[in-house]
């Protein structure tokens, strides 16, 4: 007698379950983007830092006129710290050529595009120059403590440093 309760327990929770699920209205219906496909944007969301070889090192480098380059990306919009501006503008498109991804960036000047590389063991390499021969490399910011800081000495770039 239990094997048939059970049976018969299992139909209804189905019957349950298949009455209550809401009727699907095809015209409003949200296709789910497989992840492969996710809009570069989302897979970039967070701020990220460059990096720069030293000496057969990737360290965090710090000029002695300027800051490290960096980028922060939140849904649809994008801030490039440059050292010592910044450029903050809202990303119109963005397009995955298989190789690059490219965003098109209206800073409310001009429209700029940037190309980046992603996936690339924890960095991402981002072209944000346009007579640069190869990218720059950034690290994401949770990963910052892994590499070593090197600031530049003021000396090498002002005469009346007072740094020791």
């Amino acid at each position: 007698m239990k094997p048939l309760a059970l049976l018969n327990s299992l139909v209804f929770l189905a019957l349950v379950f298949a009455c209550n699920k809401p009727a699907e209205n095809t015209q409003d219906t949200i296709t789910e983007i497989p992840e492969a496909e996710a809009p570069p944007a989302e897979s970039l969301e967070g701020e990220w830092h460059m990096i720069t070889e030293v000496d057969g090192e990737w360290v965090l480098f710090y000029p002695c006129d300027a800051d490290n380059t960096f980028i922060q990306i939140q849904a649809d919009s994008i801030v490039i710290g440059w050292g010592q501006d910044a450029t903050a503008g809202k990303i119109e498109s963005w397009a995955n050529d298989g190789n690059k991804l490219t965003l098109a960036v209206n800073d409310s000047y001009a429209v700029n595009t940037y190309q980046v590389n992603t996936g690339l063991n924890g960095y991402t390499e981002w072209w944000l120059w346009e007579d640069t021969e190869k990218p720059s490399r950034f690290i994401h910011a949770r990963n910052k403590s892994q590499y070593k800081e090197v600031r530049q000495p003021c000396k090498e770039c002002w005469e009346d440093c007072e740094e020791e």
